[in-house]
């Protein structure tokens, strides 16, 4: 018998998508205890969009909690405060962090504990699958020589480096060991960060791709839009992610480097000098990215670990 399982949801401005990952929860054969919604730069309208669906707040199965953000502390800060939520309730199984533009599957969470269990990982993700049942990944790798990353091309692959955002499931040890999510990175690489922090503690990272969870990628960010399309605050945030990520894992400096120009003269290239720029001042100052993030309508309260090694923004 699996341990049971509590479920984080992070809403920014799609709360349509929100209920309607609910009410796929609320579905499956197996379901969360309890349901953790943040709602970051939260509105009227979203709090009344969310309350005619569940004036309880609670499903028939679960209950739903809900932390209302006036501002928008970034994905990593707002999973966390729903992993405290749920160390205040003195909950120590599951956290499933699952993006709110999904719909799961009947039986994804059944798979996802199946596979935790009987794999012993630290963390375990899905199959990624677009509305219309493509299939999208659910794990990812990492060329260390260039920082660059790349999704499975299809479930048969092995021997990767990460699991996705989208769909991650931390056990209980691996909570308690590796700690919360890094919110240095604002969006972006929190997820790739926490699997190289669980590796270095001995943890291992497993895919269910019996777990199946439908995703609209990209409906809260327009992280989807293709080369050159990408929104400048959006593009500007992986760039500096991946060389942050980078650089604080320890990958080899110089291609590391040689990395970054490639993607800041590609910039260039397109005729976007503002945003090659961007991309400049905010990997070389920590000041210019918290100000980045803050101009467009982030808040960035980044401030390190505490001693008994939890995060905290």
């Amino acid at each position: 018998m699996s341990l049971p399982a509590r479920t984080v949801l992070v809403n920014y401005r799609n709360m349509d998508k929100t209920i309607a990952c609910i009410r796929a929860l609320d579905k499956m054969s197996v379901k969360p205890e309890c349901v953790y919604l943040i709602d970051n730069a939260t509105s009227q309208e979203s709090r009344d969009l969310f309350e005619k669906a569940f004036p309880q707040s609670r499903t028939e199965s679960f209950e739903i909690a809900c932390i209302w953000n006036e501002a928008n502390v970034g994905f990593a800060a707002a999973c966390n405060q729903g992993i405290r939520a749920a160390r205040e309730d003195y909950f120590d199984g599951y956290m499933w962090l699952l993006n709110n533009d999904t719909e799961p599957e009947p039986d994804s969470l059944k798979e996802l504990l199946a596979t935790a269990e009987s794999s012993h990982a630290g963390i375990t993700g899905s199959q990624i699958v677009s509305p219309d049942g493509k299939f999208l990944g659910g794990v990812g790798f990492v060329d260390s020589r260039f920082a660059t990353v790349r999704r499975a091309t299809s479930p048969d692959e092995r021997w990767f480096n990460y699991i996705e955002g989208s769909s991650f499931l931390i056990s209980p040890e691996c909570l308690r060991k590796t700690g919360e999510l890094s919110e240095e990175y604002f969006l972006y690489f929190e997820e790739s960060d926490y699997c190289y922090k669980a590796r270095q503690m001995g943890f291992d990272i497993a895919w269910a791709t019996k777990s199946i969870v439908h995703h609209d990628i990209g409906s809260s960010t327009g992280s989807e839009q293709g080369k050159g399309k990408v929104p400048p605050f959006i593009d500007c945030l992986m760039i500096r992610n991946r060389y942050h990520f980078a650089q604080k894992f320890q990958f080899p400096s110089f291609t590391v480097k040689y990395g970054l120009f490639l993607s800041i003269m590609l910039r260039v290239f397109r005729l976007q000098p503002l945003r090659a720029l961007a991309i400049l001042r905010i990997v070389l100052s920590e000041d210019s990215f918290k100000s980045f993030i803050e101009k467009n309508g982030g808040f960035y309260a980044y401030t390190g670990f505490n001693a008994d090694g939890w995060y905290y923004g």
